[in-house]
């Protein structure tokens, strides 16, 4: 089997996991992609009661309307298949609404949930007819975008393994680990901007390393400016997801100038990495021209015109001043906490060691970059108080580490003995695989004991099965073991088929 044929076949079966665990959540983000293809334009004045972050523009802003506090980089790409689909979407949601108006007796309309604020939400979008779009986009952006990129990430994980010279069966082994043995599975689930930060610093990361390539003085000038060219774009993107993307782009930047001052001098070094500033300049642009648009300055954050909240006090709106408070609850909380979620990560601690004391596939530069990368990351949200909130959608601040924690904890974990790593394996795909199917807001402990007590689950089949009497009454009788049964089948037949494009005579 060909290298090209296994990364279609990884990328096709991480793709199809992540679908069947899509999440109905319809998170800020969302609103944004809905108004960009909608109305056209980044206010988000008829969605201003539907979400906590979203408010209206203070006096002091030259723009009115109302917006969110993130940055809009997510929004932006994911709007682009909604944007493709939207005619489909007016079709069905618009014989949805006749469908309503010719009956409408709205007795079985219920969301059943026990937390209070679901239902009310629920009951808002439905009196506005909006139940059926939400739904869509957020299928849509999910099975588009989200999925793909998370999958992409797979593929290029692999990419970057069989290039350092690891056996293809350890290769796809690894690969499939980081899929569904990381918290990546879980925040996949549904449009979210840090993953998306940590996806996009890490396709920098590999092209400024150019793993298996060596680092021959014969590559020639232009292939070094390209990479770095593309590897800057990214960076860029990942700024205009969110702001904390300055501090990737920062430390990959350094990382640029260091790998690239291995084989020149540091005139031409320094004179290569401009090519990297000059890709990251697109993404601040874009920045700068939304925060002109949405609130009348180029530079100041969207967080700069949010209402008073909670912990804003604290530094520059809420931002600032270390805790250890926080720097425990990111690392061990029961509930998010980045060792708990993924206690593979904790071989990444020691990985400088195993990569000093043994011939290692991921040299000792590389590793000390992915964990100062990393630790930069635990630092700086050490200090945003808003760290507290995690515990409602779960780990999430420290997605952008994923990819960067996974690589030297591989590069312990191929040193264990086989029964001690199989066992950290087994426990890191049951955790992250229950918190893909199950998304309760309690601690991973519960995730699991919902799994054992209650069997498999999908999140979006639970949803429906709240709502089911006003959608499809016939899926609250549908079985997750069924459509797991599906899965499997169509994952054995995409690594089981051999060259499916070919007659079979």
């Amino acid at each position: 089997m060909s290298l090209g044929s296994i990364k279609w076949r990884l990328f096709l079966t991480a793709w199809l996991v992540y679908v069947v665990h899509f999440a109905t959540d319809f998170v800020r983000e969302h609103y944004l992609v809905l108004s960009i293809v909608d109305d056209h334009a980044f206010r988000l004045d008829p969605y201003a009661d539907l979400h906590v972050d979203i408010f209206w523009n203070p006096d002091s802003a030259t723009v009115k309307g109302a917006h969110h506090g993130a940055n809009p980089g997510v929004s932006m790409l994911a709007a682009v298949p909604y944007f493709v689909l939207k005619p489909a979407v007016d079709i069905v949601v618009n014989r949805s609404l006749a469908a309503r108006k010719a009956s409408p007796d709205t007795s079985s309309v219920t969301y059943n949930d026990p937390r209070w604020r679901r239902v009310e939400f629920y009951k808002k979008v439905r009196e506005r007819g909006l139940d059926i779009r939400f739904g869509l986009i957020g299928a849509i952006t999910q099975v588009f975008f989200q999925a793909p990129v998370s999958a992409l990430s797979v593929v290029v994980m692999f990419a970057l393994l069989t290039g350092v010279g690891l056996p293809r069966g350890h290769s796809i082994g690894l690969s499939l680990l980081y899929a569904f043995g990381t918290p990546v599975f879980f925040r996949t689930g549904y449009l979210n901007q840090n993953l998306g930060l940590g996806i996009l610093s890490f396709f920098a990361f590999v092209l400024i390393w150019n793993p298996g390539k060596g680092r021959s003085k014969t590559d020639s000038s232009m292939s070094v400016r390209t990479r770095y060219l593309l590897a800057g774009l990214f960076a860029g993107l990942a700024f205009l997801y969110d702001y904390s993307g300055a501090l990737a782009a920062g430390l990959l930047g350094l990382y640029a100038l260091v790998r690239r001052k291995d084989d020149v001098s540091w005139k031409p070094a320094i004179r290569d990495c401009l090519w990297f500033a000059v890709g990251v300049l697109p993404g601040v642009l874009a920045l700068w021209w939304y925060q002109y648009a949405s609130f009348g300055s180029f530079i100041r954050p969207p967080q700069a015109w949010m209402p008073p909240v909670e912990w804003v006090n604290i530094g520059y709106q809420g931002v600032g001043g270390f805790g250890w408070d926080l720097f425990r609850m990111l690392l061990v909380d029961p509930r998010f906490g980045l060792f708990v979620t993924a206690p593979l990560f904790l071989l990444a601690i020691v990985a400088p060691f195993a990569a000093r004391k043994f011939r290692s596939w991921l040299p000792f530069r590389e590793v000390l970059f992915c964990l100062a990368f990393s630790l930069a990351f635990i630092l700086f949200f050490s200090i945003v108080q808003y760290t507290r909130l995690q515990w409602v959608t779960g780990i999430r601040y420290l997605a952008a580490i994923f990819p960067f924690m996974f690589l030297p904890a591989a590069l312990v974990l191929l040193r264990l003995p086989r029964a001690v790593a199989w066992g950290i394996v087994v426990a890191s795909v049951a955790i992250n695989w229950s918190l893909a199917m199950v998304r309760s807001q309690g601690t991973v402990f519960d995730n699991l004991k919902h799994v054992v007590l209650e069997g498999l689950q999908l999140p979006w089949l639970t949803v429906i099965g709240k709502t089911a009497k006003q959608y499809a009454p016939w899926l609250g009788s549908v079985s997750p073991s069924f459509i797991f049964l599906m899965l499997a089948l169509m994952i054995v037949m995409i690594w089981k088929v051999r060259d499916p494009w070919k007659p079979v005579q």
